[in-house]
Formats: C-alpha cells, sequence, structure tokens
C-alpha cells in the first residue's frame, strides 16, 4: 500500500512535498520544479501552518488556479488518459478499472481522447472517475465534446477531421481547463481519504 509522508515532514522538506503531491496530484516535472517550491514559500509564510493533508490539496488548488493556462494544462498532462492500460500509477491503475472494461469501449475511449485532444489544444482529457466504470465516463466525454454515442462497430466516429479546434483564448477552452482543474484536485482529495489520510 502507498504510504504518505507525515505532514510535518510535508510541511519542512522539498523532498516530502514532492512525494506527498506526486501521490495525490500524479508525479510530473512542473510539480517538482514549480507547484513544490511554490507552496515550501507559501508554507514558509504561513500564520498558522496547514493543519492536515487536506489543506496542503487546498494550497496546492489555490496555487494551480493562480498559474497561466499553459502551466495548468501542463500539470494536467501528468495524468494518464482515461482508458490507458499502460504506464499507470499504482493509484490511478485502481482508479480506473475497478470494473474489467470490454475492448470495444476502450477503443471508444482512445477515439474520444484524440477527438478532445483536437478540439482542446493542448488539453488532456482527465475527470474525478469516482468509483465510475471506463465505460460510464464515455458518455461524459462525448457530452464534452457535443456528440453523441457511437453505433456498434463504429467506435472511431466521428472523424478526427471533423473537430475544429479550441486555442487557448477561446472562453469554452477555458472553462473545460477550470473544470478539469477542480477534478484534479476532487481525485487528489479521493486519493487521500482512500489512503486512510485527512
Amino acid at each position: 500500500m502507498t504510504s504518505l509522508p507525515s505532514l510535518e515532514s510535508a510541511l519542512q522538506s522539498k523532498d516530502s512535498l514532492d512525494q506527498l503531491l506526486s501521490t495525490l496530484f500524479e508525479h510530473s516535472p512542473i510539480l517538482s520544479d514549480t507547484l513544490v517550491p511554490q507552496l515550501l514559500e507559501r508554507i514558509a509564510a504561513a500564520d498558522p501552518k496547514p493543519q492536515s493533508h487536506v489543506e496542503i490539496i487546498d494550497l496546492a488548488a489555490d496555487q494551480l488556479r493562480a498559474w497561466p493556462p499553459l502551466s495548468q494544462a501542463a500539470f494536467i498532462d501528468s495524468h494518464p488518459r482515461i482508458g490507458e492500460v499502460t504506464g499507470l500509477s499504482a493509484l490511478s491503475a485502481k482508479e480506473q478499472a475497478t470494473k474489467a472494461t470490454p475492448p470495444t469501449v476502450l477503443a471508444r475511449l482512445a477515439h474520444l481522447n484524440a477527438l478532445y485532444e483536437q478540439r482542446y489544444t493542448g488539453l488532456k482529457y482527465v475527470v474525478f472517475v469516482n468509483g465510475r466504470s471506463r465505460a460510464e465516463i464515455v458518455p461524459l466525454i462525448e457530452e464534452t465534446l457535443g456528440i453523441g454515442p457511437a453505433e456498434e462497430g463504429h467506435e472511431a466516429e466521428p472523424a478526427l477531421e471533423s473537430v475544429v479546434p479550441l486555442e487557448v483564448e477561446d472562453a469554452e477552452w477555458q472553462k473545460e481547463l477550470r473544470r478539469a482543474i477542480e477534478d484534479v484536485v476532487h481525485i487528489a482529495k479521493a486519493r487521500l481519504k482512500a489512503l486512510g489520510e485527512q
């Protein structure tokens, strides 16, 4: 079972804070090189200091929300795509694979991820799974993309070329980025709870 650094250690040590946040949010260079140093500065200046792991997550969330959009997108990119089956952290694998996933669902998710990344340039679809199966996530991505369900045997529809890309400046892109950041925070808090910490 994954264990977390103590609160005291995370408040004082760059390595411990990095380990804590990497476990809860997924490890990435931007987490280690940007978020951890920024949080250490905020923690050093805080009075009172965070009193729980949840308060550290809340501090991290506040910091993430203050970042420019492309930095937020880089942070989100550390999460695996919904439906990926290799290269997952232990916690991501547990969250995504609560039930066996039929190959047609995996194929649909792969196509939906490609459509999403074509539509929302520079973003990766991240959602707080919250115990739902991969099949239950498919309609959420379809709704985000404004498309209906695929008929059996047509999991690769609509065509990737039919998707009009949005840029960072578009209001819809910004709204989707904010949703993804909030879901990443929900994921971190759910992981903390699953690990028996508060």
